[in-house]
């Protein structure tokens, strides 16, 4: 059996095949296509005597294809390793010939072909003799290169052909052109400093300012306004995700919103990834588009839905249009959608971080409420007893003044229980604790609002050198591992080894080991089961359809948690530079002030704990009970669970003031417990 299947792993490794024209020109684009490769991304080669070109390609359908412009003449030799073998074509690349052939040595020799002339830009355009191409703004070149001549601006490079004057190709830059330079092969330079030759350009996301995108629509608008779309006759195909973008959402279909996706996917953008408000400019009609087809039916609506759950649904606003789209769907008669989307929509929601620094902020102030209104409680509990005590020593306040030591000894909580005073402790701690966490969010939130990291995805140059900047902890190089893994898979692999074991890393490391050890730890997980061979989730086959190997991804909940573990080890290596740097404080001098404020408090708390309690506290039992009375849950404060019923009217209370009418049933509810408890103390005091 075995022998079998190696027979039959063995033929599919030897099905692929590369192809391309067994001649071509010098300056001329030729085609080259491979087909029943297995679904990955690959190196294409391109070799001769006197330069070597790279291309990177991933499959799609199992088909690789690119065009490539021949920089000059000669045998070329165009290569694509496929695991341990290496599938291989070759090109006769000649000189495009200049007139022509003499015919015998009685012809006279033909005239040199004059030299070709190059074009002009100009406030109407582009000009080159008779030819006219209409352009708007200002452009960059023209750069010759052989037959061609390049032009650029913004993120858009057009190709033109000398000897019959069009636009023959449109290349996009992954960013803004700042330059053209002509060697073996066109390149480019960018305004974020990178230098890309065209055939770079593939598998790269977009980097640039999403306002120049402006620049395409533009140069299309301008062509159909002046009568000239004839003029560029560059093919339509392989245009990349930004050009799609930039078009009007009306010349928008579904064939498109496929090849949308599927450019996202091959230029390494996740759906579990985050985008920020930049794109929206450009993305808020497509959004808005999911409701405006519904009046065209079902099917018309679902395409445009169903690109955004599988795409792109952490898009800003895309989440709720799907939840929307959820009820429309049940409303159609198709619960079987709704589930469909529910379910997907639940994934995408784990995806999210559950901690906002509004949440933590709130949970700050809750606390920091509930520790005064305890320490109010336990002050007027005791109030009596501690005037009687301090009356000697000058009474409540002169105390301070007259023997400040006598009158600590005296403080309030030296009255209370062992367990009142932990419990005063414990809700402080935890204040303390909600407040470091609400700035360690802060914190991350503002390096994740970073435009290089809210552009859905890891891998682009701008985000790998804010991971860099950031990957001062383990967990920060899981991060930066990932972001290399494409591009550096042997930097990828030592940081993968010094991560912490979390499931992505484990995934990222891809050893039999590891990935026993993610089954064992996550066996819920579609990534982990998809990559086993065992299950999958919505997106295993959005996946498969654009040709892409489904990786594990640090989820925005990972990056958040990611980089609060770096902010708290920034505590611990300089708490100084670190505390004075969280977002949250106004001045350095609030800082300061609330760090002195903690330490003071904090050592007050641990000095209470070894004052005597003075004899006496338990009289005034009408007052105590009467303050009780006043206090929800205080005749269990001691044990905690009057804290409970204390929470449970605040949250009550909440619900009320949003409009729920749960927040009266349970602040009821809440009051009956506090009543039931009290009247029990009274009670088993009375026996």
């Amino acid at each position: 059996m075995r022998w079998m299947v190696g027979v039959l792993l063995f033929g599919v490794t030897l099905a692929q095949s590369l192809t391309a024209p067994p001649e071509a020109q010098v300056g001329q684009p030729m085609e080259i296509r491979g087909a029943d490769f297995p679904p990955g991304r690959y190196t294409l080669k391109i070799a001769s005597d006197a330069t070597t070109t790279e291309v990177d390609l991933e499959t799609f359908n199992g088909s690789v294809a690119t065009t490539w412009t021949p920089p000059a003449e000669g045998l070329y030799r165009i290569s694509i390793r496929v695991g341990e073998r290496t599938v291989e074509a070759q090109t006769r690349v000649r000189a495009v010939p200049s007139g022509p052939a003499s015919v015998g040595p009685a012809q006279p020799s033909a005239p040199a072909r004059p030299e070709l002339a190059l074009p002009t830009l100009g406030p109407e355009g582009l000009v080159l003799g008779d030819w006219k191409l209409p352009l708007k703004g200002q452009w960059i070149g023209p750069k010759r290169l052989g037959q061609r001549a390049f032009i650029a601006r913004g993120p858009l490079v057009l190709e033109i052909d000398l000897l019959n004057p069009r636009v023959v190709a449109q290349h996009y830059p992954p960013g803004e052109v700042q330059a053209l330079e002509a060697d073996a092969e066109l390149t480019v330079l960018l305004e974020d400093g990178r230098r890309l030759a065209l055939s770079a350009f593939a598998g790269k996301p977009y980097e640039g300012r999403w306002e120049s995108l402006a620049v395409i629509r533009e140069y299309f608008e301008t062509l159909s306004a002046t009568g000239s779309p004839a003029q560029d006759q560059s093919p339509d195909t392989n245009r990349p995700y930004w050009y799609y973008f930039s078009r009007p959402v009306g010349s928008i279909g579904p064939a498109d919103l496929a090849a949308v996706g599927r450019d996202l996917l091959q230029r390494s953008h996740r759906p579990e990834l985050a985008w920020g408000q930049g794109v929206m400019q450009w993305l808020q009609p497509w959004l808005m588009q999911v409701k405006a087809a519904r009046a065209q039916g079902l099917e018309q609506s679902l395409a445009w839905s169903d690109f955004f759950l599988k795409y792109l649904p952490q898009l800003p606003g895309a989440e709720a249009m799907l939840w929307e789209q959820v009820g429309w769907l049940e409303a159609q008669g198709r619960p079987d959608l709704g589930a469909r989307y529910r379910e997907a929509l639940r994934q995408v929601k784990s995806w999210q971080n559950p901690l906002t620094s509004s949440t933590m902020a709130t949970a700050t102030w809750a606390l920091l409420g509930l520790y005064a209104l305890m320490l109010l409680y336990l002050t007027l509990m005791y109030l009596p007893a501690q005037l009687r005590g301090l009356r000697p020593s000058g009474g409540w306040l002169l105390g301070w003044l007259r023997h400040p030591l006598l009158r600590l000894r005296h403080s309030v909580l030296a009255y209370t229980s062992v367990g009142e005073r932990t419990l005063l402790l414990f809700l402080f701690l935890l204040a303390a604790m909600a407040l470091l966490g609400w700035g360690l969010m802060a914190r991350s939130e503002a390096l994740l609002a970073q435009d290089s990291l809210t552009r859905g995805t890891l891998r682009s140059s701008a985000a790998q050198e804010t991971l860099r900047s950031l990957a001062n902890s383990a967990p920060l190089q899981g991060l930066l591992a990932y972001a290399l893994s494409k591009e550096n898979p042997a930097e990828a692999q030592r940081l993968y080894a010094a991560a912490p074991s979390w499931t992505y890393v484990l995934l990222g490391r891809g050893t039999p080991e590891a990935l026993a050890q993610a089954y064992r730890r996550a066996p819920a997980s579609a990534v982990v089961q998809e990559t086993l061979g065992i299950g999958g989730d919505f997106w295993s086959p959005v996946y498969r359809e654009a040709g892409v190997v489904r990786e594990a991804v640090p989820t925005p909940r990972i990056i958040a948690a990611t980089i609060g573990l770096g902010g708290l080890q920034g505590l611990v290596t300089d708490f100084v530079a670190a505390w004075r740097d969280l977002p949250i404080w106004p001045s350095a001098l609030w800082a300061w002030t609330i760090a002195f404020v903690i330490l003071l408090f904090t050592l007050y708390h641990i000095l209470c704990f070894f004052l005597p309690r003075p004899q006496g506290v338990a009289g005034n039992l009408a007052w105590r009970r009467a303050v009780q009375l006043l206090f929800p849950g205080s005749p269990t404060y001691s044990q905690g669970w009057g804290l409970l019923v204390l929470l449970a009217l605040v949250g009550a209370l909440w619900l009320w003031r949003l409009g729920s009418a749960w927040g009266v049933v349970m602040a009821i509810v809440a009051l009956g417990v506090h009543l039931l408890l009290w009247f029990l103390l009274v009670y088993r005091g009375a026996r």
